[in-house]
C-alpha cells in the first residue's frame, strides 16, 4: 500500500492511517445494493443491515476477546471516551483519577464534570503510571479510573493489567482510552481485567468516523444522546453500517497481519533510533525503549525548532504531537509532563512508522534529517 509518488514519505500512522483497499471494497456496497437502515427490520432491507451489523459487531468482540453484547458502535474513540467518562460520572458525585498524559478527548470531559474532583497523576520520566500510584491516589469516593492503554506521543504501554487489578479491588471502574494501542499490540479486556475500552478504525487502517466502546457487563453507564434507542439505548442515532463493517474487516486483518508487523515496525523503529541518536548531536528519545508501541519514536533536537524541522523535511509527512492538538504553538503537554524541559519539547517530533515504510525509507530519513539539523542550528547561530 503506498500514495501517489509525488506525495511525502508518510510518517505519521499515530495521527492516522491510509484505509486498506481490502476494507474498502468490502464497505462499498453498503453504501448502495446493501443500503438498508439496520433499525429497520420490517423489510428484507432492513434485516439484511441489522445481520451485517451483528456479524460485524462480533468480529470487533471477538478480536478483544469481549462478548458482542459489550460493543457499542461510535463516530470514533473521541465519542467512546466521552461515553465512558460522562457516562459513569453523570450517576454520581465523588472523585475520579486519571493522568497528566491522556489524548485530550479524556483530558476534557473529566475537567467539565460538576462537582467532581479529579486527581491527574504524573508519570515517570518514561511515561509510566504505576498500579502503586493509582492505589495510592484512591479515596472512599473515587468511583472511577481512565488510563490511557499506549500515548501516541511518546509509545509509552501502561500496566493495564496491575492498574485494573487495584480498581477492581476497590470497586472502582476502570476505563482505557486503547486508541493506539488496538489493532498494534496484544488487547484482551478479560486478561487486562478493564470494565470500559475506547477504539477508532482510522488507526488500524479501517474508515475514518468510526469506533467502538467495550462495556463490560454488568457495568452502569448512562447514554449522553437519546432519541432513536440504537445500539441498546446508549447511543442513538443511525448506526454508521458502512463504517461498522470497515471497523469488523480492518480488524479481521489486523488479527493475521499484527505480529509480524509490529516486529519489522520494532525493526525500524530500533534502526531509527540508533541512527540518529547515533549519528546527530544532541538528539534524545522521548518515552522509553521497551514497552513501546513498536513504530513510535518522539525525537527532540536542542536548538532546533520543531517546527522548522518539520518544513524543511520536505520529503516526509511528520507531526509534533498528537493530531488534535495540530497548530498549537505550545509544547506538547504530554513532554512536558514527563519532565521534558520546554526548550526540547518545543524542538521535539513524532515519528509513527506504518505498514507502507520500508528499511530505505528510514535511511533516506535519517540522511535528510543530519542536514536539516545542522542547517538550522547554523542559522540559529
Amino acid at each position: 500500500m503506498s500514495g501517489p509518488a509525488d506525495f511525502p514519505i508518510y510518517l505519521d500512522h499515530h495521527s492516522t492511517t491510509p484505509c486498506d483497499p481490502r476494507v474498502l471494497e468490502k464497505m462499498l456496497p453498503f453504501f448502495s445494493e446493501r443500503f438498508g437502515n439496520p433499525a429497520a427490520v420490517t423489510h428484507a432491507q432492513g434485516r439484511q443491515a441489522s445481520t451485517a451489523l451483528e456479524e460485524a459487531r462480533s468480529v470487533v468482540a471477538d478480536f478483544i476477546r469481549a462478548r458482542p453484547t459489550e460493543i457499542y458502535f461510535t463516530s470514533g474513540a473521541t465519542e467512546a471516551n466521552n461515553i465512558a467518562i460522562r457516562g459513569v460520572a453523570v450517576r454520581q458525585p465523588g472523585h475520579v483519577i486519571t493522568t497528566a498524559i491522556e489524548h485530550k478527548s479524556v483530558l476534557a470531559p473529566v475537567e467539565q464534570l460538576a462537582g467532581i474532583e479529579v486527581t491527574r497523576l504524573r508519570p515517570d520520566p518514561e511515561g509510566f503510571v504505576s498500579a502503586e500510584q493509582v492505589r495510592e491516589a484512591l479515596r472512599p469516593e473515587t468511583f472511577l479510573v481512565s488510563v490511557i492503554a499506549a500515548n501516541g506521543e511518546i509509545g509509552t504501554i501502561q500496566p493495564l493489567q496491575e492498574i485494573a487489578s487495584v480498581c477492581r479491588e476497590h470497586g472502582v471502574v476502570f476505563h482505557t482510552d486503547a486508541t493506539q494501542a488496538i489493532g498494534r499490540i496484544p488487547f484482551d479486556v478479560n486478561a487486562i481485567g478493564c470494565d470500559l475500552a475506547s477504539m477508532s478504525a482510522h488507526k488500524v487502517y479501517g474508515p475514518k468516523g468510526i469506533g467502538a466502546l467495550y462495556v463490560r457487563k454488568g457495568v452502569r453507564i448512562s447514554p449522553l444522546v437519546v432519541g432513536g434507542g440504537q445500539e441498546r439505548n446508549l447511543r442513538s442515532g443511525t448506526v454508521n453500517l458502512p463504517g461498522v463493517i470497515g471497523l469488523a474487516e480492518a480488524l479481521k486483518y489486523r488479527s493475521d497481519e499484527m505480529a509480524g508487523e509490529a516486529a519489522r515496525l520494532t525493526a525500524l523503529r530500533n534502526l531509527m533510533w540508533d541512527r540518529v541518536t547515533g549519528e546527530i548531536e544532541l538528539a534524545s528519545v522521548n518515552g522509553p525503549r521497551g514497552l513501546r508501541l513498536p513504530g513510535n519514536l518522539n525525537f527532540s533536537f536542542a536548538r532546533v525548532d520543531s517546527e522548522a524541522l518539520m518544513m524543511s523535511m520536505r520529503r516526509f509527512s511528520l507531526s509534533s504531537g498528537s493530531a488534535c492538538s495540530a497548530g498549537e504553538k505550545d509544547p506538547s503537554y504530554v513532554l512536558r509532563a514527563i519532565g521534558v524541559p520546554e526548550d526540547l519539547a518545543m524542538s521535539s517530533i513524532r515519528v509513527g512508522l506504518g505498514r507502507m515504510n520500508t528499511e530505505e525509507q528510514v535511511n533516506q530519513f535519517v540522511d535528510d534529517l543530519q542536514v536539516s539539523v545542522s542547517r538550522l542550528r547554523e542559522i540559529s547561530v
